[in-house]
């Protein structure tokens, strides 16, 4: 038998070996685990309105592979708004920084998200043309812009009957004007669009640390020491330091060796 009665008013009974959950002082990683966290800003100890934070940005982190993010909100806490803004202030500066560093090195650096589409960009020149100068331009002109016009507009049309009401062309016919409905959707048309060649600054930035345990450790304990010297917060959960485990156990396998020697919680 593991346990002794104790006193009988006490209704207490003591263990005669020793839990798995104790450990020493300095573990400060079973400390975090087994210690409750305060429902305050940890910056400055407000305890209204919080909004959750990711020290290693979201956008980054959901892109880690699942035992860097999943079972542990080690590095989420929890800020007032104010706090918030001024930390994500500091977030995104060394985000740009990472990511403009690593486009120079890849010779991308100019590569834009978005551009332009001639297709589209002479739909909408035509139809502000049409708004603006149809009065003084020469019939063969506004007819040219005109029919630039409609074959965009029966391009994005759902329906047969406006399709074919929009190209009406008949020589004996006469074809109504466009609608200033008409003009101005074609004058609104989103001429750019996604860059086919061009690579989210998260995706880079993700993409180079290789899938290599030891490189993604230190990539999250960088960000953990950049939340700790920007921010200085003064209410971090019991526990919780800047080199405390990254990963969320070493998957099913508990032989599972692809992370070498990284510590794991």
């Amino acid at each position: 038998d593991n346990t002794t009665d104790e006193d009988e008013e006490s209704k207490c009974i003591r263990l005669l070996f020793e839990h798995n959950g104790k450990s020493s002082d300095n573990d400060y990683s079973k400390i975090y685990l087994r210690n409750a966290k305060q429902n305050i800003c940890v910056s400055c100890g407000d305890d209204g309105y919080h909004i959750r934070h990711y020290i290693v940005p979201y956008s980054y982190r959901t892109l880690l592979p699942p035992e860097y993010k999943s079972h542990m909100s080690h590095d989420i806490v929890i800020f007032c708004p104010d706090c918030h803004l001024e930390c994500e202030r500091h977030s995104k500066r060394r985000m740009k920084q990472l990511e403009r560093d690593l486009r120079t090195k890849m010779g991308a650096s100019d590569v834009s998200p978005v551009v332009d589409d001639p297709a589209l960009g002479h739909v909408r020149s035509c139809a502000i043309a049409l708004v603006k100068w149809r009065e003084t331009m020469p019939s063969e002109k506004v007819e040219s812009y005109e029919n630039v016009v409609r074959e965009y507009l029966a391009s994005v049309s759902d329906d047969d009957d406006e399709r074919e009401a929009i190209l009406l062309s008949n020589k004996g016919e006469q074809r109504e004007g466009l609608s200033k409905s008409q003009l101005q959707k074609a004058c609104s048309v989103s001429y750019r669009v996604k860059n086919p060649d061009y690579v989210p600054g998260s995706e880079i930035v993700v993409r180079s640390l290789g899938g290599d345990a030891r490189v993604i450790e230190q990539f999250i304990v960088d960000w953990r020491e950049h939340f700790i010297s920007t921010v200085g917060p003064r209410y971090m959960p019991v526990g919780w330091k800047i080199d405390n485990p990254v990963v969320c156990g070493k998957g099913k396998n508990d032989s599972d060796d692809s992370h070498g020697d990284v510590k794991s919680w």
